[in-house]
């Protein structure tokens, strides 16, 4: 709002200060507010609602005011000021006329003094010259002296107290005090403005001998924008001399010309002037131009006024030492391709005194990092520093080859190198570095690889001891009591319990083949999700069912079930077999390690079409570094062949590839002794109710 007054003003008034804005804008204000202060008192005296009346004095005020508003709307400023010459009108309706006076003009001879000093404060802000304050100072001591007379108090002119009805002080000395305080302060203000404007084209001066001999180019660019306020185009106001001999172009042909009619002549087309200055945020770039055959670097600051400076430095002689430079680098960076080494020649106290190296993936060098700076500046730990120290001092004195290994932080990795010193006189060494990073991974991977080709035949060697052992163990007892059911010393209930057990060994035996054909298929990749309707509350419902079953004969373990929606009929679209799989998997595990407490499960509805199940239970706990390697295949906390807990290692490992076919994955939080908690979340597609509602 105030940007766009203060624009509005600018383009009216045709002024950029900031002073002459604020000058126009309490113009404004203080002739609105007289005309406003004129009408409210006309409309009161007009409809009776005044005690005061006298249209005559409100009138007066809306013609001055407003006379003043046309002046300063349609002329110079400066007239408008000339307008307030009439203000003692104002008065002398309101408090000296016989006809049209509000008050005893005896009594009213303060009332006109005191309207018209405030008025000493307009002349002070607005007039700029001293000559309007005199001259409305005498044209208020004249109404003021009109009042005496019409009031016939000529008597008391020269006595510095008067009386009508209060005592006060003289009025034409308050008003000389008023006078002589308001030119008093113009006066020191005009010095004050005097000195600052002194200043100002002493700096300017200063500005402009110092521009007018800078060795570098300079162009002032300014940013003209349209209608909207939008930048739209650039115009060139000054160049310096350095400019002109750079280009070869005189400030004239340039000067308050468009950047788009004149730069193209300059620069051709070594760079996008109007992207550069107008969007850019760069402040420093630097262009070839081809016309003269030279290279310059610019910079750029751009000022508050919407203003851009451009200083341009003519480097061609220094880009064309660092070209020769980059093509003998070049050269012998050649002729060191073959060598795979770095070469540093380290002085006697430690302290790099050149390098040449091949250019390598791993370690990139720049000179500043290296030359002038001591091994114990580069990056070594203070006790490899001190060991390099030693092999110079040793190789020096004894003219020896001396060997050390090291590992480098390089760009968030370690590399590791080979260093090698050699005397190369009494003063300094060569150091040949080499990078060693793949040889020590290679070996590294084939340790980690005899490792886990170790680790994995233990772990079949005890897969194959456990299957055995979970195989031998139910097809015994099935053999077994098999047997004990053909023979007659048993009676029909003992018989009974030998077909349970028998039974629940077929489960087992069951569980483990159905292990090995789920992993079977997981190996091959033929697992494939059927996405179809899937009643969440019923599957909840069976699985409390079918293990609640199992649970009947254990009182010290209870299970709860947890539905996330109330809803029976909850539907959703997923794979209900593989759910239904995994599930069993996940509370076949916390009931096996669960002596007694509770297990729960269920699923919660999540955000973003989610569902997340969970068991947990109260059982023994994983420790923190066991609780990754759970889900890896055969594994199990306990690998012996004789252990506490039954299982093949295999039903966490499937539960976990379910979990990532259905698009989630298992994660777990345990702690030994308080029990633990799986759980995963998968997506799913609401399914819509089969009713419609027709019309």
């Amino acid at each position: 709002m105030l940007e766009v007054l203060r624009k509005t003003i600018s383009d009216r008034y045709h002024s950029e200060a900031k002073n002459d804005i604020l000058k126009f804008v309490g113009l404004h204000v203080f002739i609105m507010l007289g005309l406003l202060t004129g009408l409210v008192l006309f409309m009161l005296d007009l409809f009776g609602y005044s005690s005061d009346e006298c249209l005559s004095g409100d009138v007066a005020i809306l013609i001055i005011f407003g006379l003043a508003f046309y002046v300063l709307r349609n002329f110079r400023v400066n007239w408008v000021v000339y307008v307030f010459f009439l203000v003692p009108v104002i008065p002398y309706f309101f408090f000296i006329s016989n006809s049209f006076a509000i008050l005893p003009i005896h009594l009213s001879v303060l009332n006109t003094l005191w309207s018209l000093i405030p008025f000493f404060l307009f002349f002070l802000f607005f007039s700029e010259n001293k000559k309007d304050l005199s001259i409305f100072f005498g044209l208020s001591f004249l109404t003021l002296l009109l009042h005496v007379y019409q009031a016939g108090l000529t008597d008391l002119l020269f006595r510095l107290k008067w009386e009508s009805e209060t005592v006060f002080t003289n009025p034409f000395i308050t008003l000389l005090a008023f006078y002589l305080v308001s030119l008093l302060i113009a006066w020191n203000f005009q010095h004050i403005i005097a000195n600052l404007t002194e200043q100002r084209e002493n700096t300017e001066r200063l500005i402009s001998q110092t521009i007018r001999n800078l060795p570098q180019g300079m162009m002032l660019l300014e940013i003209a924008n349209d209608e909207f306020g939008t930048p739209s185009h650039l115009v060139v106001r000054k160049t310096n001399l350095a400019f002109e001999r750079l280009f070869k172009i005189t400030s004239r042909e340039i000067k308050d010309q468009q950047a788009d009619d004149v730069l193209p002549k300059i620069f051709r087309s070594a760079f996008d002037w109007n992207n550069q200055y107008l969007h850019s945020r760069r402040n420093h770039f630097s262009f070839y131009l081809d016309r003269l055959d030279k290279y310059f670097e610019v910079d750029t600051f751009k000022l508050a006024n919407d203003q851009i400076v451009s200083l341009f430095s003519d480097v061609t002689s220094k880009q064309r030492i660092i070209t020769d430079l980059e093509e003998n680098k070049q050269r012998y960076q050649v002729l060191l391709e073959a060598i795979p080494d770095l070469f540093f020649i380290i002085d006697k106290d430690g302290v790099y005194v050149d390098f040449v190296f091949k250019a390598s993936e791993v370690l990139k060098i720049k000179p500043e990092d290296i030359i002038g700076n001591s091994i114990f500046e580069v990056g070594f730990s203070e006790k490899m520093s001190g060991k390099i120290f030693q092999c110079i001092q040793h190789c020096i004195e004894f003219d020896s080859i001396e060997a050390i290994e090291y590992a480098l932080e390089v760009e968030g990795s370690s590399a590791m190198f080979e260093m090698r010193i050699v005397r190369l006189n009494d003063h300094s060494v060569i150091s040949l570095a080499r990078d060693i990073s793949k040889r020590k991974m290679a070996e590294i991977k084939m340790e980690e690889a005899k490792n886990k080709a170790e680790e994995a035949d233990q772990l079949k060697t005890a897969f194959l001891a456990n299957i055995s052992h979970e195989i031998r163990t139910p097809m015994n007892a099935i053999i077994g009591f098999s047997k004990m059911i053909g023979s007659q010393d048993f009676d029909d209930e003992e018989k009974s319990k030998f077909v349970e057990i028998i039974i629940t060994n077929g489960k087992l035996l069951l569980t483990l083949i159905n292990d090995m054909i789920s992993l079977s298929k997981i190996e091959s990749n033929t697992l494939v999700v059927k996405n179809v309707s899937c009643k969440v509350n019923d599957l909840i419902l069976d699985l409390y069912k079918e293990f609640g079953y199992e649970l009947e004969d254990r009182k010290n373990v209870r299970l709860l079930a947890d539905s996330g929606n109330s809803n029976p009929k909850f539907t959703v679209t997923t794979d209900p077999v593989l759910l239904q799989a995994l599930m069993q998997k996940l509370l076949d595990n916390a009931i096996k390690f669960t002596e007694q407490g509770e297990v729960e499960f269920g699923y919660r509805v999540l955000e973003s079409n989610r569902l997340e199940f969970f068991v947990r239970d109260t059982g023994i706990g994983i420790a923190e570094k066991d609780q990754q390697r759970i889900f890896e295949r055969f594994h199990q906390l306990d690998n012996r062949t004789i252990r506490a807990y039954e299982g093949t290692g295999l039903g966490l490992s499937i539960a976990q590839h379910y979990v990532r076919l259905l698009g989630g994955s298992l994660h777990v939080k345990s702690k030994i002794g308080k029990g633990s908690i799986f759980s995963f979340s998968i997506s799913y597609v609401k399914e819509e109710s089969p009713l419609k509602i027709v019309r």
